[in-house]
């Protein structure tokens, strides 16, 4: 079966959506050595492209009805969720959130596509691109014309929806950044005006509910030495009492864990993180973590 001519409109953001149906038609030729001709034209406040094959590598026009399908759905696919859906999310969080700047605006459209394309379904690619091109081939099963704003306003409601969700979510992060960076803020505060207490201070980190302090010595820091003991749920604390002059962490693992990132933030300048020592290449292996001696790094 020859391929019918397939036309697409949209009223908004056309030359993006060109820019997405000319990859898409750049890869049925790299993929699959289908070659379309596109057509530009305008209707009213509309503009639209239309395809069809030309010819293939092999010289055959036929049977390629739904490959070149298929290659246009992701292209209005991927229009959507990087073009459409980020333009919508600068409107809804601009238009109901209204206290929030322009920049603070584009960052969170930003984050909130950056978590739709973090959905991945089992061969990685993102989820939501391709639920989209599969309604994007049903529509075409119908009719070889598709206006983007029909599609959107008819066949995807539950995108609003979702993009108003994945809005709030943005923003609750957002907030939590913010109050985590003000955290951090004052435990430093609370650190430059400290009088140091140790020369230097190792922190060994074995895992989120387990850190371990032990002096320049090697001897573990015993409650005494502190005005509170030394336990997890208390760890910024105490490290900001002893407020050492020089901070080394031993933490195994090619990652930093969020707990670590956190003192490096507050301890700025003063952390030193070791991964060589033989601390750090045994610590998830001592079974009695007191009685081994901390190398002075």
């Amino acid at each position: 079966m020859r391929l019918k001519k397939l036309t697409i409109g949209a009223e908004k953001y056309a030359e993006e959506l060109c820019a997405c149906l000319e990859r898409a038609r750049e890869r049925l030729w790299e993929e699959h050595g289908i070659r379309l001709n596109g057509e530009q034209f305008s209707r009213g406040r509309y503009t639209f492209y239309t395809y069809r094959v030309s010819g293939t590598s092999e010289g055959i026009e036929d049977n390629c009805t739904g490959t070149a399908m298929v290659a246009l759905a992701e292209g209005i696919a991927e229009f959507i969720t990087d073009v459409w859906e980020r333009y919508e999310l600068q409107r809804i969080v601009a238009s109901d959130f209204y206290y929030y700047g322009s920049d603070e605006v584009e960052y969170l459209a930003d984050s909130a596509v950056n978590m739709l394309a973090g959905l991945l379904g089992p061969d990685g690619k993102p989820l939501r691109a391709q639920h989209i091109a599969l309604s994007v081939l049903e529509q075409f099963s119908q009719g070889h014309e598709i206006l983007i704003e029909g599609l959107l306003r008819f066949r995807m409601q539950s995108l609003q929806e979702d993009l108003h969700r994945v809005a709030l979510q943005s923003i609750d992060e957002y907030l939590m950044d913010l109050e985590y960076q003000e955290f951090v803020k004052i435990l430093r505060y609370f650190l430059d005006v400290q009088e140091p207490r140790l020369p230097l201070l190792h922190m060994v980190y074995l895992d989120e509910n387990t850190t371990r302090l032990f002096n320049a010595e090697g001897k573990p820091i015993e409650p005494g030495d502190i005005t509170e003991p030394v336990v997890e749920d208390m760890l910024m604390s105490t490290l900001i009492n002893l407020a050492p002059e020089k901070l080394h962490i031993h933490a195994a693992g090619e990652s930093l864990p969020p707990l670590v990132e956190t003192v490096t933030k507050i301890f700025a300048g003063k952390t030193v993180v070791c991964r060589g020592c033989p601390l750090c290449h045994t610590v998830h292996q001592w079974e009695d973590l007191p009685a081994q001696k901390a190398t002075d790094q």
